[in-house]
């Protein structure tokens, strides 16, 4: 197929970057502070810091408003201009942007002003944890997080999962560079004009999903990782590697997900923070990496997550977009967008 196939996933077009603001009433730094909470959450780095003066957006930045800076601001500093949203095209959001909206207020069964359950709170409060304290997690406790995971359901019962845990530095390092390698190679591919075409080439050849190339993962993404904002896998005290049976019944790593989403919230029930990394998948395209990991068919590592005690403050509810939902009611003429 031609290039201009191809061209609305690899080039975007109307690509807009979202846009925070730092109160410099509030914000710390202009008066001395040490404190770089907003950059230090930040996975993009998309903030500079000028001594006497409140964090300020770099000039080409990549912002995909997870309102990770927000909720690290000790002093609530930190606001939304703009989310990020794309106006048309293959990777275009609806409407432009979509509006971020904070938790609706609980309701109880009455439709009386009610109170978060622990769960709901649980989920409202969890957020992805990339700044771990140098501090070791029990293997006891990681047991509890991998008992969630093998306890969660599967379609057909087939529980299609396999975990592996890391607390070997050396090795987590050597999956570190091994991932580099290879995500900053497609990176350089992406970036080149020329090269870009080779990818599309290869996407032809081997289907992938096209939110591969999404602007969040080809620029922020995989850039981030290319210019070593940091590991790969977090400086984690623990990695679980995530194992699918490439047999196991449904599709699209479903299961992987409700099971690694079990172990998510309980690692945080924990008092540990967690946070997915999708792209230790390349380690096991790396045969050496592969081999050393004990991984080969029908099992393919799907995902992991980053475990150990947050460094700082690192959870809480923020705002998210809102897409209308849409309602069929018993006995309603036509459904209704709400």
């Amino acid at each position: 197929m031609p290039w201009e196939d191809f061209e609305a996933i690899f080039r975007p077009e109307g690509v807009h970057m979202g846009v925070m603001r730092s109160d410099p009433k509030k914000c710390t730094r202009p008066r001395g502070s040490s404190c770089q909470l907003c950059w230090d959450n930040c996975p993009f780095r998309a903030w500079e810091l000028v001594d006497g003066q409140e964090p300020r957006l770099v000039a080409d930045h990549n912002c995909f408003s997870c309102s990770n800076c927000m909720v690290a601001c000790p002093r609530n500093a930190i606001s939304i201009v703009e989310t990020y949203h794309v106006d048309s095209g293959y990777f275009a959001t609806a409407p432009h942007p979509l509006e971020a909206k904070p938790p609706m207020k609980p309701l109880d069964a009455g439709g009386n002003a009610s109170e978060w359950t622990a769960i709901e709170k649980a989920v409202l409060n969890r957020r992805s944890v990339r700044n771990f304290k140098d501090k070791p997690v029990p293997e006891h406790l990681v047991r509890r997080v991998l008992e969630a995971g093998r306890f969660a359901p599967s379609a057909g019962n087939c529980q299609p999962w396999k975990f592996i845990v890391l607390t070997d530095k050396a090795l987590m390092n050597e999956i570190n560079e091994g991932v580099w390698g290879g995500v900053n190679m497609i990176n350089a591919m992406y970036k080149d004009d020329e090269l870009v075409k080779q990818l599309a080439a290869g996407f032809e050849l081997a289907p992938q999903t096209p939110g591969t190339f999404d602007p969040r993962l080809a620029i922020g993404g995989m850039g981030s990782i290319a210019k070593r904002y940091g590991p790969v896998l977090l400086a984690a005290p623990v990695v679980i590697l995530i194992l699918e049976d490439e047999r196991g019944i449904s599709a699209g790593g479903i299961n992987i997900g409700i099971c690694g989403q079990n172990m998510n919230l309980v690692a945080n029930s924990l008092g540990l923070g967690a946070c997915w990394i999708g792209f230790v998948t390349v380690a096991g395209q790396i045969p050496p990496l592969a081999e050393k990991l004990g991984i080969a068919p029908p099992w393919k590592l799907m995902s992991s997550l980053a475990l150990g005690y947050p460094k700082f403050k690192q959870e809480g509810m923020v705002a998210r977009e809102y897409r209308p939902v849409t309602w069929f009611r018993d006995g309603a003429p036509a459904p209704v967008d709400e």
